[in-house]
């Protein structure tokens, strides 16, 4: 089967010069937009809860820290295999629809399980069948957005991924009222410390730390409060969802139109699948045999996303339980605000390199990540006690965290060709960091002390800074990269324009990539459209990673 170029409705086009006029499509999709970005909010939500409520389910399953540390392992590892899963489901055609209907009911239902699970074994079964869902959201969310739009996804991804990141900012606020602080796993002579109440004046008149039975810490956390609430805007969530996936069946029937979203994947694949065959047939070839370089930059490239996405979930997960033990002048349920801003400056993060990435090239948005996420650990790692700083290392690192793996992507592809086992390979070397990192920060934090979590992002993130050198004196060497000619380090300047002369549309479907963490969709140009276009010029817009 030949394969055809993409041709553009021309009522989405703009003075006639076959360019995509994205508030046109937003205007005739924004249902189905707003309800992908509801959804994958819902999920955001579901990842930020754990963190703010650790010590509350310690309390309530009577665990310890130490056993604790499963509960994001768990969650983690079952929304990888839920990504995978509703993959395969979808490419054995089972409508995408119907798999995100399982997700979004799955997980508020879990949510409100979360508060009846009196035993640890209960919890972690829950979390599991709620990361399993989680993963479905996450895999079927963005497949329906890249169906829908094509190679006119990219800002609509975006926004959709900010949602993320806004959802879990507003979880964690949500909790922060309800939250107990206190572990009740070491209780002394039968009672815990409430170190966030206000002290109690004894007999003689001295005051101190408020101390109660570990029954009655249970019956003053409220932490279940939170998940119904979460629960249930998202069992709202849920039934927007169901009314948007009814009008658009309706509207397919009423209309004529007999392509679901089913055999829209489907005649997706049967579109490409021949040229697609034959480009991952050749460039796999490659990658298992390919020149020393670009073995070289693949290895790199995978470590480097191992420690981005475990940097980020150690600290996001682990943030919360520092503050409590550590940070002085810590009030109730501050520390629930602490890990909320973290998420918010995440997601702030995440809409500035939008236009941030039109005028900026990878490398240098990514040094500049770098530099701005070791300077914020140091601080905080410093003045670790120090309430003020707390605030200002959090907020600082998740600003300059929140860009910088699909900045990466987009780096490495200025010096290889990703191909479909290369992503691959980046996606799954991302999903291990972002699993195993947060174990290990679980036995550090219980074996040596609460500073013992910022010594460790801080480790990852120096670490983090070695390998972009390695990966930029490596890849500046690549055929690819030289053949690229650019002039600055900062400013996207002659690559760009030299291509916007020999292209008129930069819109073409000429091998623009997708990849996610748990998604990847590829979408390759007819043989000989491809050689000269530098893939989003290096400017960090590849939707890679919610989390």
């Amino acid at each position: 089967m030949a394969t055809t170029p993409t041709t553009f409705d021309p009522r989405v086009t703009e003075n006639g010069d076959n360019k995509p006029h994205f508030r046109v499509l937003l205007k005739e999709n924004w249902v189905s937009v707003m309800t992908d970005c509801l959804v994958f909010g819902s999920f955001g939500m579901g990842v930020a809860i754990l963190g703010p409520t650790l010590f509350d389910l310690g309390c309530q399953t009577s665990a310890s820290l130490r056993e604790l540390q499963w509960v994001f392992f768990v969650q983690l590892l079952l929304t990888l295999v839920g990504s995978v899963s509703a993959g395969c489901l979808a490419q054995r055609l089972v409508p995408v629809h119907v798999l995100m209907l399982i997700g979004m009911f799955g997980l508020p239902f879990t949510m409100l399980l979360v508060p009846a699970c009196t035993e640890f074994t209960e919890l972690l079964l829950n979390l599991m069948l709620m990361g399993w869902c989680m993963g479905c959201i996450d895999c079927v969310a963005n497949l329906r957005m890249i169906l829908r739009f094509g190679t006119n996804v990219s800002p609509f991804l975006q926004a959709m991924h900010f949602c993320y990141g806004l959802g879990a900012f507003i979880s964690p606020m949500i909790a922060a009222p309800f939250t107990l602080d206190v572990e009740c796993s070491q209780p002394v002579n039968g009672k815990v410390t409430l170190d966030t109440f206000e002290p109690t004046t004894n007999s003689s008149g001295a005051q101190v730390p408020t101390q109660v039975t570990v029954s009655r810490a249970q019956h003053l956390s409220h932490s279940e409060s939170a998940f119904f609430i979460l629960a249930s805007i998202q069992f709202l969530f849920t039934a927007i969802v169901i009314v948007v996936v009814i009008l658009e069946k309706k509207r397919i029937i009423f209309s004529g139109v007999t392509v679901s979203q089913s055999t829209s994947m489907t005649s997706v694949r049967e579109a490409t699948s021949e040229q697609d065959l034959r480009d991952i047939s050749g460039q796999t070839h490659c990658f298992c045999f390919g020149t020393r370089e670009i073995v070289v930059i693949i290895l790199i490239t995978s470590a480097s996303l191992f420690l981005y996405d475990g940097l980020q979930s150690s600290y996001a997960d682990y943030i919360y339980s520092f503050a409590v033990k550590n940070v002085n002048g810590l009030r109730k349920g501050e520390g629930a605000y602490l890990n909320a801003c973290f998420w918010g400056t995440f997601a702030l993060g995440r809409l500035i390199a939008i236009p941030c990435a039109t005028r900026l090239t990878a490398a240098f948005m990514l040094s500049c990540n770098l530099v701005g996420c070791i300077v914020a650990l140091f601080i905080t790692l410093i003045f670790r006690g120090n309430h003020a700083m707390a605030y200002f290392g959090t907020c600082v690192l998740g600003l300059f965290l929140s860009s910088m793996s699909p900045t990466i992507m987009s780096l490495t592809e200025l010096f290889i060709d990703i191909n479909a086992p290369i992503a691959s390979c980046l996606v799954v070397s991302a999903a291990l960091g972002e699993t195993l990192c947060p174990v290990i920060v679980g036995n550090l934090f219980v074996a040596t002390g609460p500073p013992s979590f910022l010594t460790f992002c801080t480790v990852l993130a120096v670490l983090s800074g070695l390998l972009y050198g390695a990966l930029y004196f490596f890849g500046r060497n690549t055929p690819k990269y030289r053949g690229l000619k650019s002039e600055s380090f900062i400013w996207i300047t002659r690559f760009e324009n030299q291509f916007q002369k020999e292209e008129s549309n930069p819109f073409r479907p000429v091998g623009v990539k997708y990849y996610s963490e748990k998604d990847l969709d590829t979408r390759t140009a007819p043989e000989g459209e491809v050689e000269n276009f530098p893939n989003n010029f290096g400017n960090g817009n590849s939707p890679y990673s919610p989390g």
